[in-house]
């Protein structure tokens, strides 16, 4: 039982093998999430979080998780209600705004942390949009070459823009549109930018959402900018081979050499205490979507 103030969690099942390849245990999933609480809680921030609950690790059934009981859960943990028009019902998402709803929610077999892309303050206007480049079986050079282009394309507009592994196989580039738009507008945006970068890149490059018909083609995908969709946070761990992490990265760092398996949940604190946050800026670089419009 680590204490927190007033805040007691119970950490279960310390030595269940989570990853059984490289037995990897939940103890040491947990030991990652307390360290970097610190530099993941503040993009989680008043975002509904959805769990992916693996309770017997990677390669065992998962189950999908956003309605909690609040009656069953310690009542130190925020939640907040949702109607779901597609469940037809009020749904009790938590909030992950402190160190121990963290280990709660890793503790529950939640392996990545995914939370909405806006705060349930403003669940219409969201904070960050992201274009998810999904190689789909694309070379990985490719997959390098299309986010330049993208940075190139955003610095057209004066978009300033970051970027992070996904942590399975992608690259994540990523935009704070600073809660001044609605999902429709802020998503529109992104196709726009996703299209000019398919104009640069026609061979390599895909819209369409149908995997089969895209296959070794890079996935553009902007479509997850919606109102109830998720993304892995900067820095969530992901139920993947070898405990990958979702990493930011700098844009220098953006070449063939790097690779998702070089971010792991054994070397993320290390990195984060060598170098120089890369997205040190994020929160202050909010982009004004007209102004980047007229730029085109």
């Amino acid at each position: 039982e680590l204490k927190f103030g007033k805040k007691n969690v119970n950490l279960t099942n310390l030595n269940k093998i989570y990853w059984p390849k490289e037995k990897i245990s939940k103890g040491e999933l947990l030991a990652y999430y307390e360290k970097m609480g610190d530099f993941i809680l503040p993009y989680i921030k008043d975002k509904p979080i959805s769990m992916n609950r693996f309770p017997n690790g990677i390669e065992s059934d998962s189950f999908f998780q956003k309605d909690v009981d609040p009656q069953k859960i310690p009542n130190w943990l925020k939640t907040t209600q949702v109607f779901s028009e597609s469940a037809g019902k009020t749904i009790d998402y938590l909030l992950c705004n402190d160190l121990p709803s963290l280990l709660y929610i890793a503790n529950l077999g939640s392996i990545e942390i995914n939370s909405w892309l806006s705060t349930f303050k403003k669940p219409e206007k969201p904070e960050f949009v992201v274009l998810d480049l999904d190689p789909n079986g694309a070379k990985w050079g490719d997959v390098i070459a299309v986010a330049h282009t993208a940075k190139a394309v955003l610095d057209r507009g004066e978009v300033t823009c970051f970027i992070k592994t996904s942590g399975s196989t992608g690259l994540h580039i990523v935009i704070n549109v600073g809660e001044k738009y609605d999902y429709e507008i802020a998503r529109s945006f992104v196709q726009f930018i996703a299209e000019l970068i398919q104009q640069e890149h026609p061979e390599t490059t895909s819209m369409v959402r149908d995997p089969k018909k895209r296959k070794g083609l890079i996935y553009l995908d902007y479509l997850q900018n919606k109102k109830g969709q998720t993304i892995a946070a900067p820095y969530s761990v992901r139920p993947r081979p070898m405990a990958t992490v979702s990493t930011p990265l700098n844009w220098e760092e953006v070449d063939n050499s790097i690779s998702i398996q070089d971010f792991t949940i054994f070397n993320i604190y290390d990195r984060i205490k060598d170098i120089e946050d890369p997205w040190k800026e994020f929160f202050n670089s909010k982009v004004d979507i007209k102004k980047a419009l007229e730029k085109y």
